[in-house]
C-alpha cells in the first residue's frame, strides 16, 4: 500500500509541475529541416524564359542554416482564403494552389498564422533535401513535379504529387514560390555563409523560385531564381508557402 501511495504521489508531481519552456510547436503540416550546410547554386548553363543566361545562379557558395520549419505544401485557394479572407486567383479550384499573389500578401497570409516567408537560402536548402543536383528527382521527375509536358497545361492539385527526400510536397513545379529576399542577380558574389537574408538595401523586387506547371523542365531546377514582378500580369503564378524559425 505505501508503495501504491509513493507511486501515486510521484504521478501527481509530474502532472502539476509547471512545464519547461520549449520551441513553439507547429502545426502538423509543417517539416522540421535540419540545419546544416550546402553548395547553393549552379555550375550548369541554362537560358530562362527571357532568353537571359543563369548566371544569376552563380557562383556556387557555401551555405550553412539553423534548423527551421516550412510548410509540408503550398498554400492552397481554399487554405489562402480561408486565412486571408480573399482568393487572388485566376483559375479557380480549391484544390489548386493560390495563384495571382503578390508579394505583400504572401507576407501578410505567414504573418497571420505567426509564420513568416522563407528566405531563398532555407527555400534551396529545403528544395534540394540533401541532394546535390539541379533536379533531385533524376529520371522520376514526373512523379514528384507537375511541369508543362505533364500538367496538361492546367494546375494540379497540392500536394498531389509525391513529396521530396524530407517530406516537402511541390518545391519545383505547380506554381513559384515567394522567398523573403531582395532580388539581386550578383547577390551570389557576396552572400555571408550563415543564415543569408539577401541584399540588405531596398530592391526592385524580390525572388521567386521553383518554376511552375507551365513552365519548361529546364527551368523547373532547385537553382532557378527570378525576379517577381509587381504587375500580377507578369508573374501570376505565384503562391506561397511559409516557414517559422526554431526559437
Amino acid at each position: 500500500m505505501k508503495k501504491l501511495y509513493a507511486i501515486t504521489a510521484i504521478l501527481l508531481c509530474i502532472l502539476i509541475a509547471p512545464a519547461s519552456p520549449q520551441a513553439k510547436k507547429p502545426g502538423k503540416e509543417m517539416i522540421q529541416i535540419p540545419k546544416g550546410c550546402f553548395q547553393m547554386g549552379t555550375t550548369e548553363t541554362h537560358l530562362y524564359f527571357d532568353h537571359e543566361q543563369n548566371d544569376r545562379e552563380r557562383p556556387v557558395h557555401k551555405v550553412c542554416l539553423d534548423s527551421f520549419y516550412i510548410d509540408k505544401y503550398e498554400a492552397s485557394q481554399k487554405q489562402f482564403k480561408k486565412i486571408s479572407g480573399r482568393n487572388p486567383s485566376k483559375l479557380f479550384n480549391d484544390d489548386w494552389p493560390a495563384d495571382h499573389v503578390r508579394f505583400q500578401d504572401a507576407e501578410e497570409f505567414c504573418s497571420l498564422q505567426g509564420k513568416r516567408l522563407p528566405t531563398e537560402a532555407e527555400w534551396e536548402y529545403a528544395a534540394r533535401a540533401g541532394s546535390k543536383a539541379e533536379n533531385p528527382f533524376g529520371k522520376k521527375i514526373n512523379d514528384h513535379v507537375w511541369h508543362a509536358t505533364n500538367s496538361v497545361r492546367t494546375p494540379q492539385p497540392v500536394g498531389s504529387k509525391e513529396p521530396n527526400a524530407w517530406g516537402v510536397h511541390d518545391m519545383l513545379g505547380s506554381v513559384w514560390e515567394w522567398v523573403s529576399d531582395w532580388y539581386s542577380p550578383s547577390y551570389y558574389e557576396n552572400s555571408p555563409r550563415k543564415n543569408p537574408k539577401g541584399p540588405k538595401d531596398r530592391r526592385s523586387h524580390h525572388v521567386i523560385r521553383g518554376g511552375s506547371w507551365a513552365d519548361d523542365e529546364s527551368l523547373v531546377r532547385v537553382s532557378s531564381r527570378h525576379p517577381g514582378m509587381a504587375d500580377a500580369t507578369e508573374s501570376f503564378l505565384v503562391g506561397v508557402r511559409c516557414a517559422r524559425s526554431i526559437k
